[in-house]
Formats: structure tokens, C-alpha cells, sequence
């Protein structure tokens, strides 16, 4: 109790002093040593209870003989509880220390036995290649002889076009056995040895070269389109300059008909003409000859105008009258804006206005005659239209209700050249 009162913790009784103590006092002890002992609460135990039970039943004097072993054994029990987790707890530490030594020992051996396994699985790999080239190797041996049938141990283009057939279902002719060869052929001994046939190689090859010999074939399916196309352009301009719509006949007297139809141009520029016989006196005869016509026919240049226009319209005339009829319009038409240009020159006062109307004047009256002959010309000598003069012609053309080609033979033949050449 005294030990209790300053904070000490009992010391266990020793078995000379419970045997010593009365009776009356050994409970009370052995409660405290009990208490001590246990360190966490003061509810009592089921040993602590049966101690007090058994305490009690040896106090009277004549149990005291028998009681007193027991009580000693139950006191050493008592005593000997706080010591039994702290040897457990012993045992759990020196275990896990010598797990804890064993761990990395265990760790060892297991990375050892791993290292074993993977050394042996390369090795088997290792093997696995091995017989997996020997394969691949009589593979290829056997192929190569399939093509190699005198066994001379190369393989040449013969021998390369005849034994294809058996491995691939396209077509190897001569020129493309040769350049098989040509690409494989690494010593360039002529043909492939062993070493230097690969099927699968070959047959990339191949394929470039089927791809290209298309690509060759279409470049050259489409010249050939090109070609026809610009052989039918040029049959159309063709038969658009030598033929004429309508009816063909080209008989002397057509031919005649068609040619007095410029006597209307003539006329009108027989007044363009007269600086030019001004120049050329020999020239005035003939000039005052159709100027004299004109003015004796009042309205006469108006009138056959109108009536070239509308015989040009007939269909059911010759296409060569038609055409040289509505020529001779559009000829005196161009003559009416030379006349009309003069006319506007001859009212500027400037000094060089004179010499610009007589250069304008001279000009058209040459220029139309040399338009009225190459009509009457070619009318008369050849049979064939005149279509061949500037702007007239063309006007021409649309008054027949004609269409010129939208495409011009020599300016397209020489784009398409350009296009090759960039093409190259």
C-alpha cells in the first residue's frame, strides 16, 4: 500500500514472504500484486477472482495446510502472466529479423533463377531462328531449282520467262525477263545465282515494271486520242474551206454569174480612184468609163445592192453564186466606209488633211480591186469561193449562216507540242 501511495509499481511478493504473510492479508495483496501486474485497469480478471475465491477459503486455520500450495502456484501463475507476451513478442522480432535476412538472400536466388530461364529461352530462340533460316534457306533452294532445271546453278532470262509461270499468275514475257535480270542481276554475270534470287523481290519488281508498261500504254492511248482528234479538226477545216453548204454547182456559167456580181464595188470605187489617175493619167479613161455608168443609173448602185442581198439569201442557187454575191455586199460596204472616211478627212482644215485623203483614197481603191480580182480569179479560173480576204470573207461566211472551226489547225498543233515538251 505504501508502494501504491507514491506512484510506484508493487513489487511482486516472493513466495518465503506470501508463506510468511497471515491469511487475513494475502488477498488483499495478492489484489494489488494482481492490479500491479496488469498495469491497464482495476476490473479483476477470472484468475485474479478465482485467487480471491481461493483466498478466501484458506482463511480458516484448517484449510491454511492445503491452501498454501495452492496459493503459491497460483501467485507464480500470477506472476509469470506479464512476462508470457513479452517472449511472444520476442520470438515475432527474431523472426521478422530473420525474415528480414532471408528476404534479399530469397530475392537473389529468385533473380538467379530468372536470369537461368530467360539465358535458356534465348538459347531456344536462338534455335528457333536457326532451323527457321535452314528452312526458309531449302525453301528458296527449292524454288531456285524449279527454275534452275540443268542445275547449272544460274537462272537467265530463258530460264527466268519459262519457270515464272509456275510461281505467279502474271505474265512475264522476253522484254521484261531481261529486265529482272538486268535489276537483280548484282555481279552482272548475266544471270541470278542463288544468292541473288529472291522471289518476293522479283516479284516487286515486276510490279514496277507491269505499272510503268501501263502508264507507257495510256501516255500512248492518249497521243493516239490526241492524234485522231487533231486529224478530224483538221479534216473539218478542210471541208469547211473547200466545200460550201448547199448546192455544188460550179458550171462556167455559175462561175460567170458569180463573178459579174463586183461590177457593184467596182462602181463605187471608181470615185476612190481618181487621185490615182490624177497620178497615173492612163488610168482616167477607165475611171470616168464607170463613173459615168454610175451616173447614169440613178440610185443603180442601191439597187443592185438590194438585189445581190436578196438573190444571196436563196438557198435553192449554187453556193458558189450565193457566196460571191454576198461577197460583192460586204466588198462595197467596205468601199462605203472608205468613202465615208474621206468624207470626214475632206472636212478637217489641217495641212496635212489633203495628203491623208488621198493616201486613204488611193489605198481603198487599190486595195478594193485587188479584192475584186482575187474573187473574179479564183471564181472563174478554179471554181472555188473566194474566202480568203480579210473580214469580208468572214462576214460572208455568217451571211451563208457558216461557222468557222472554233480551233485553229497550227496554233493547236503547236500548243500540243509545247505540252509534249513539258511532258518530256
Amino acid at each position: 500500500s505504501r508502494h501504491n501511495q507514491v506512484g510506484m509499481a508493487p513489487m511482486r511478493p516472493t513466495t518465503s514472504a506470501f508463506l510468511a504473510a497471515p491469511p487475513q492479508l494475502q488477498a488483499p495483496s495478492v489484489q494489488q500484486a494482481t492490479a500491479g501486474s496488469a498495469g491497464r485497469t482495476a476490473v479483476p480478471s477470472p484468475i485474479e477472482r478465482s485467487v480471491v475465491a481461493a483466498t478466501a477459503r484458506t482463511t480458516s486455520p484448517s484449510n491454511l495446510a492445503v491452501a498454501a500450495p495452492v496459493a503459491l502456484l497460483l501467485k507464480i501463475g500470477l506472476a509469470t502472466r506479464g512476462t508470457l507476451p513479452r517472449r511472444r513478442r520476442g520470438r515475432a522480432a527474431r523472426r521478422q529479423a530473420r525474415v528480414s535476412v532471408d528476404a534479399p538472400m530469397a530475392l537473389n536466388e529468385e533473380a538467379v533463377a530468372l536470369e537461368r530461364q530467360a539465358a535458356q529461352l534465348r538459347s531456344s530462340i536462338a534455335v528457333l531462328e536457326e532451323e527457321q533460316y535452314e528452312v526458309e534457306r531449302m525453301r528458296r533452294l527449292d524454288l531456285f531449282n524449279s527454275f534452275d532445271i540443268d542445275r547449272s546453278g544460274a537462272v537467265c532470262a530463258q530460264k527466268l520467262q519459262t519457270g515464272w509461270p509456275r510461281v505467279s499468275n502474271v505474265g512475264l514475257d522476253h522484254a521484261m525477263a531481261s529486265r529482272l535480270l538486268q535489276a537483280h542481276d548484282q555481279n552482272e554475270s548475266g544471270a541470278l545465282e542463288f544468292d541473288e534470287f529472291d522471289l518476293k523481290r522479283l516479284e516487286g519488281t515486276l510490279e514496277a515494271i507491269v505499272a510503268e508498261r501501263e502508264a507507257e500504254e495510256l501516255v500512248a492511248r492518249e497521243e493516239e486520242r490526241e492524234r485522231q482528234a487533231q486529224l478530224e479538226r483538221e479534216q473539218q477545216v478542210k471541208e469547211y474551206y473547200e466545200n460550201l453548204p448547199g448546192n455544188p454547182d460550179a458550171t462556167w456559167s455559175t462561175r460567170i454569174v458569180s463573178s459579174l456580181a463586183y461590177v457593184l464595188p467596182v462602181l463605187d470605187a471608181a470615185k476612190l480612184g481618181v487621185p490615182l489617175g490624177i497620178l497615173f493619167p492612163m488610168l482616167l479613161p477607165g475611171l470616168d468609163a464607170l463613173l459615168i455608168v454610175d451616173k447614169l443609173i440613178p440610185w443603180g448602185s442601191f439597187v443592185l445592192f438590194l438585189a445581190l442581198q436578196g438573190m444571196g439569201n436563196r438557198r435553192d442557187l449554187p453556193s458558189l453564186m450565193r457566196f460571191n454575191f454576198h461577197q460583192a455586199v460586204w466588198l462595197d460596204v467596205a468601199v462605203g466606209l472608205t468613202k465615208l472616211a474621206t468624207e470626214l478627212i475632206g472636212q478637217v482644215d489641217a495641212p496635212m488633211a489633203s495628203n491623208i485623203w488621198v493616201v486613204v483614197c488611193i489605198l481603198g481603191f487599190l486595195l478594193t480591186l485587188a479584192g475584186i480580182a482575187y474573187s473574179a480569179g479564183s471564181t472563174l479560173l478554179l471554181g472555188s469561193a473566194p474566202r480568203s480576204i480579210p473580214w469580208v470573207s468572214a462576214q460572208t461566211e455568217e451571211s451563208m449562216g457558216m461557222r468557222r472551226p472554233d480551233f485553229d489547225v497550227a496554233s493547236d498543233a503547236s500548243n500540243k507540242g509545247d505540252d509534249r515538251g513539258q511532258q518530256a
